[in-house]
């Protein structure tokens, strides 16, 4: 399962970008949370990774990484995240995935951009009651292989 209820996080209070990717660094308890901050910050210097439609996709490739992982964090108020629509971000998924597999990296990318720029997923999404919900919702919709 690619997305666990542990690592999701239902009210998001961060006031920032890089507040809201420490606060899902942190639910990633078996990775160095330091790491992580060093890969995805990396990643958004590029480029930030707010697609639009409230939603980001903070991502970066791991070394040491066994298998692909998601960390999930709604915000119910919206945080700034320099999106490409200029509008506040309210779901965060933070995309993790082994150093070497770049082709699993782009498919993941692709299907949770898919999910994710439908409003009725998206509504789904901020409605779940709890993370079992969000969990089985990511996972009856992003596949894992």
């Amino acid at each position: 399962m690619l997305l666990t209820a542990e690592h999701v996080l239902l009210n998001s209070t961060a006031d920032s970008k890089r507040a809201v990717i420490t606060e899902l660094a942190e639910v990633l308890t078996s990775i160095d949370p330091d790491r992580v901050m060093e890969v995805v910050m990396a990643r958004e210097h590029l480029g930030s990774t707010g697609i639009g439609h409230g939603v980001a996709i903070p991502h970066g490739r791991m070394p040491d990484l066994a298998a692909p992982m998601l960390a999930l964090a709604r915000h119910i108020h919206g945080v700034d995240f320099d999106a490409i629509d200029g509008e506040p971000v309210h779901i965060i998924v933070m995309l993790l995935v082994p150093d070497s597999d770049d082709r699993r990296h782009l498919e993941l990318l692709a299907q949770l951009a898919r999910n994710l720029q439908q409003s009725s997923f998206r509504e789904q999404v901020m409605q779940a009651k709890n993370s079992r919900a969000l969990s089985n919702l990511f996972s009856e919709r992003i596949i894992a292989r």
